[in-house]
């Protein structure tokens, strides 16, 4: 009877140390997936991403909204990374430092026909104009008719939590008859044809003609979440 039980003790302990080697195994394998180390108290990994939304809409001889899928410009996600990081008050691209003239709350407008292409350089006298960057082309209206370039009048600011937005909204009322309007875009100086200027973001969309006194309000939207 005592041979048994020494026998039945041992199967126990072999079975209870297979479980723990399982748990430990398990433990690390699952620190690697999540962390791409096998040392998972040395290294997490942590991502922040950024969304950038597109909205707008017309009201006078027309009523509507809508939405559409915008393009972000690779320089102009370049400026915002150096804009948080720098520290000598100066950005690469010919672009701006963050001042009361320069940052990511300009809104520009343009009644120009284009493919929005993220690749295009979107800084400089003529890239940073809204729907000319690059290879794009396009002209923004710049004309003193109550579409030019202009500050966000509502600008929300991220609360930290993660999932919080941003919005950044314009509302402009032509002072013409038949100005055609099909892109908008996030820019980062308050004056067009700059050295300075540069885009965040572009959305184009169906061509809208504002006669006298019709409005069109723009919104960005930028959601920052955390993982």
């Amino acid at each position: 009877m005592n041979f048994l039980k020494i026998e039945w003790t041992k199967k126990r302990g072999v079975i209870a140390l297979l479980a723990t080697g399982l748990v430990v195994t398990s433990f690390i394998l699952g620190g690697y997936v999540a962390t791409g180390s096998w040392n998972p108290w040395g290294h997490r990994h942590y991502y922040q991403n950024l969304d950038v939304n597109f909205g707008y809409c017309v009201a006078g001889s027309q009523n509507f909204c809508n939405s559409v899928h915008n393009t972000m410009y690779n320089t102009g996600v370049a400026w915002v990374d150096q804009a948080i990081q720098g520290t000598t008050g100066t950005v690469s691209n010919g672009a701006c430092f963050p001042s009361a003239t320069c940052g990511m709350s300009f809104i520009a407008l343009s009644g120009s026909s284009v493919t929005l292409l993220p690749g295009d350089a979107s800084y400089g006298v003529t890239n940073g104009n809204c729907g000319a960057a690059g290879s794009e082309g396009g002209t923004e209206i710049t004309a003193a008719q109550g579409l030019q370039r202009a500050p966000a009048t509502t600008n929300t600011l991220l609360s930290g939590a993660t999932g919080s937005s941003s919005v950044l909204q314009k509302t402009f009322t032509s002072t013409a008859n038949g100005q055609i309007v099909q892109v908008a875009c996030l820019v980062s100086f308050g004056t067009a044809s700059s050295a300075s200027s540069i885009q965040l973001a572009a959305a184009s969309f169906t061509s809208v003609t504002l006669n006298s006194a019709d409005t069109i309000q723009i919104t960005w939207t930028l959601a920052w979440s955390w993982s």
